[in-house]
């Protein structure tokens, strides 16, 4: 287990709650399973045992930790865990900063989208305007498919081919234009470009005239839950504002990915997916 150790440095630490919160740490990567003891955790800590003894018998009693009565050793309590799962109630995709779509938004004057999966699907539950993006009119709510999509490829895109052909079936798949992928072999194919570049691009897959780029939102299991789109008409979508987008979603992507507990890390990808 890793700790996820903040960059910031205190200006003014309390050097006691830096060592409670160390012991903690301590007994979430080293002592999970049975626990340490007053000596053990002074020489890990290298402080006094008395000082040790004062910490663990503070954070006991407030439930963070607690004591094995026969081996006297101590463990994280039920309390860290209540808090703990609060957490992903206050951080979840209904209550995240806006401003991260509306930026977006203003910086290319397209249409921003935030979506998840739901079954064969891609729902947008977010969505930034812009005044010059007419033609991309999708609606907060709306469902578009998997396969045609950049925001549905995006998020099929740590798929295995099995598991595609759970949600989507073996194909042919619905054909919305002469671009879309209505096969699985094409599909995946274009799964695994996805996943080797970091973005997906539906270039008029499901509309004529409309192309998205979209990136994938990961949360604190690494697991991708939503991706972000920008969508706007195909004529304004030359290579050098598809670069600058790219950009742009992929700083928007990471915040929210970090608001929803991801650590940095990208999956290694794989040719046998």
């Amino acid at each position: 287990m890793a700790t996820n150790k903040s960059q910031h440095t205190p200006k003014y630490p309390v050097l006691t709650i830096d060592k409670a919160l160390e012991v903690m740490e301590i007994l979430a990567e080293e002592g999970y399973q049975e626990g340490m003891g007053v000596s053990e955790l002074s020489t890990k800590l290298d402080i006094g045992k008395s000082t040790v003894h004062r910490i663990l018998d503070t954070l006991a009693a407030r439930n963070y930790l607690e004591q094995d009565q026969e081996s006297k050793k101590y463990r994280l309590g039920w309390r860290l865990f209540e808090i703990g799962n609060v957490i992903p109630q206050q951080r979840n995709l209904y209550n995240f900063d806006i401003g991260i779509l509306q930026k977006l938004c203003n910086q290319y004057q397209e249409t921003v989208n935030l979506g998840v999966r739901v079954e064969d699907s891609v729902v947008t539950i977010s969505k930034v305007n812009a005044k010059s993006s007419l033609i991309a009119n999708l609606q907060i709510g709306a469902r578009e498919s998997l396969h045609a999509t950049a925001m549905g490829k995006a998020l099929m895109s740590d798929m295995t081919r099995e598991e595609v052909i759970e949600i989507l079936g073996e194909g042919p798949y619905t054909k919305y234009t002469s671009f879309t992928f209505t096969g699985i072999d094409s599909l995946m194919e274009e799964l695994r470009k996805i996943r080797k570049q970091g973005f997906s691009i539906d270039d008029e897959e499901f509309a004529p005239g409309l192309t998205c780029i979209a990136m994938p939102v990961r949360n604190f299991d690494n697991k991708i839950v939503a991706a972000v789109s920008v969508s706007g008409a195909s004529i304004r979508q030359t290579y050098s504002k598809i670069d600058e987008i790219k950009e742009g979603l992929k700083e928007a992507t990471e915040k929210l990915s970090y608001f929803l507990g991801w650590e940095g890390k990208i999956p290694e990808t794989s040719d046998t997916k």
